[in-house]
């Protein structure tokens, strides 16, 4: 746990250092233990965020941090899109390599680097969608505007993230991330075990820099129009979505 809370991305290089650190440990056997961990809901947070994607036939979609290719794989399987998969991880993509096993018939292409110096050229995407990024960013803004940049005027961009709820449900969240996730995640290695500690104070940190009306105004900011999010899960997770300006 000490190890992943020294690297909070606190400049570029801390930035790109922290994912690195969090989740090349966990790559091999990651699908299983995020779905349970997850009390088996980001596969209907996946489906939710891709409801709001609007993709014209053979749409070119980028899935920024996209790990294991979880969200990558849905986008496959449920459209007919042409999909790159960029994380900064080397370990989570060898991962979504072997989950290709070179089928796909060439719709799928993985590429490792960052999602604030990515290697793509303006207005070559379709649509672009991230899950847990900005958490792991040193510049919120800067990235979403340059992923901005990436994007098609009027296509969408769409996010998952964890959140903290509020009311009733906010003591149960604390105690879930604060006690269970860390037990939990101790039962499938120690890795987790530290993953699962160091969660809770990660989306708390940066729910109070970010909260859901800022975060909404830097995607404006960045150029994206009728910007839009929505609670899952009572609160525990939250998607975000908006059209670039045309």
């Amino acid at each position: 746990m000490t190890a992943l809370r020294e690297l909070e991305p606190t400049s570029a290089a801390a930035a790109a250092e922290l994912p690195r650190r969090v989740f090349t440990p966990i790559a091999r056997d990651y699908d299983q233990p995020a779905l349970v961990l997850s009390l088996f809901q980001y596969r209907r947070w996946h489906r939710f965020l891709l409801s709001r994607l609007q993709l014209p036939p053979g749409a070119h979609v980028l899935d920024m941090a996209t790990g294991t290719g979880a969200l990558a794989f849905d986008l496959l399987s449920q459209t007919d899109a042409h999909v790159t998969g960029a994380d900064i991880t080397r370990p989570m993509l060898l991962e979504a390599k072997a989950r290709a096993d070179g089928r796909l018939d060439g719709r799928l292409r993985l590429v490792e680097c960052s999602a604030e110096a990515p290697p793509f050229t303006d207005q070559s995407f379709d649509a672009i969608t991230f899950a847990y990024l900005l958490r792991y960013v040193s510049d919120v803004p800067a990235t979403l505007g340059g992923l901005a940049r990436l994007l098609k005027p009027g296509g969408t961009m769409a996010s998952l993230d964890f959140a903290v709820p509020s009311g009733i449900w906010y003591p149960l969240w604390r105690l879930y991330t604060g006690i269970v996730l860390p037990a939990g995640g101790r039962l499938f290695s120690k890795h987790w075990k530290d993953v699962g500690a160091f969660l809770g104070p990660s989306i708390r940190d940066f729910n109070r820099c970010w909260p859901e009306d800022r975060l909404r105004e830097a995607w404006h900011d960045a150029g994206f129009a009728d910007v839009r999010s929505r609670r899952l899960s009572l609160g525990g997770a939250i998607v975000t979505w908006g059209t670039k300006a045309t």
